[in-house]
């Protein structure tokens, strides 16, 4: 049997192959004319895909002459793109090494879950712990009946059981991609019914019994009423360092979290809580406006409601819905509380707002008085 080797690297090659699968030259003369490369052959290029940029390394051929690259796109410049690649190169595709829940899981957990979100990660860990009864099965030997008994026995409310069908689709496919099983089952689980509540705001009654439980001494309670004066969400209070507060300018900027509108859009001080920002101040530490952890901020609300007999059905997001809810019944315009509201859309805005009963009949009234 005659032996081909490559004309540029003199590697082995098996008969009649194109183009040589180690370092990618053409071995059949072409009267086609090579383009030029603006970057040589192995360091990698970038390019723009919508508004982003993805850098591209080619890691091998097909006997055909086809190139097998990796990618890693996001990167808002080129230059960006360009200085991943080293990283790129290094950074070598896992392999699963079998066909048991936990290895798929093993492989997605070094690669696509670090690109989430850290509150998409707790989600699905704390989806992940409720699912490791099956975590060491075989997925082939698992059957709709298995997933569904695991979901049911482990949650019995909606959206802890989609984080569960979630994560558990998400690893499916992933088998489906590396040829283990052929039908994603996951997408079969019947999830509880959703109880939605809606979230209800804090009444004008309840305000000033916060502003009195904060006069009383319970300083953590002017957390509670910042958050009422500015439509700041949680999230956002959580994450605040003090130098992200102007109080000369009143405005707080940098801490505003999930939409580009409300990273961009500074926060409004109204001069009222100006004295109870300078008091929670003296409270913070260099790297938190909030000093305590996460935890402690809950427990505080809920020691907050029972101690000052407001309503049961209060949470700390109700906070914001009061933003939006104390303007609008003040008949401050639409477009203002949107604005202070940092939402995109109106239509967002409008689902903030809770009309007062009383405010509401009065308003029908007179219109009603009019026609007369």
């Amino acid at each position: 049997m005659t032996e081909y080797t490559c004309k540029k690297c003199s590697s082995f090659l098996p008969e009649k192959a194109s183009f040589c699968p180690f370092c990618g030259s053409r071995q059949t003369s072409s009267d086609k004319p090579q383009k030029t490369k603006s970057r040589g052959n192995g360091q990698g290029t970038a390019k723009k895909r919508g508004k982003t940029w993805t850098a591209i390394i080619t890691v091998g051929y097909t006997l055909e002459g086809n190139a097998i690259r990796r990618s890693k796109g996001g990167f808002k410049t080129k230059k960006e793109a360009l200085e991943y690649i080293p990283i790129l190169r290094e950074n070598k595709p896992a392999l699963i090494k079998t066909s048991s829940l936990q290895d798929i899981w093993a492989v997605y957990e070094t690669s696509s879950f670090v690109k989430l979100s850290k509150s998409k990660q707790t989600h699905y860990r704390t989806a992940k712990r409720r699912l490791e009864r099956i975590f060491n099965f075989n997925i082939k030997d698992l059957g709709i009946a298995d997933l569904q008994n695991i979901v049911d026995t482990e949650v019995e409310t909606y959206y802890p059981a989609k984080d569960m069908r979630d994560l558990l689709s998400i690893l499916y496919e992933r088998a489906i991609a590396e040829q283990l099983v052929t039908v994603n089952l996951a997408k079969y689980i019947v999830l509880p019914e959703l109880n939605e509540t809606e979230t209800v705001p804090f009444t004008e009654k309840e305000i000033l019994k916060l502003w009195e439980d904060y006069s009383n001494g319970f300083i953590p309670t002017g957390y509670f009423l910042l958050m009422i004066y500015t439509g700041m969400m949680p999230g956002e209070l959580l994450r605040l360092r003090p130098e992200m507060i102007d109080i000369q300018k009143r405005v707080i900027t940098g801490c505003g979290i999930k939409t580009k509108k409300r990273k961009e859009t500074a926060i409004v001080i109204p001069e009222i809580i100006i004295p109870l920002i300078e008091t929670l101040l003296q409270s913070s530490t260099k790297d938190r406006f909030y000093p305590d952890v996460r935890d402690s901020f809950y427990s505080y609300f809920s020691e907050m409601i029972k101690r000052t007999n407001c309503n049961n059905a209060l949470r700390p997001y109700s906070c914001r819905h009061t933003t939006a809810t104390l303007l609008a019944n003040k008949n401050i315009s639409p477009a203002i509380i949107q604005e202070a509201m940092r939402h995109a859309k109106i239509t967002t805005t409008q689902r903030y707002i809770h009309i007062n009963t009383d405010i509401l009949q009065n308003a029908i009234q007179s219109a009603v008085n009019t026609l007369k």
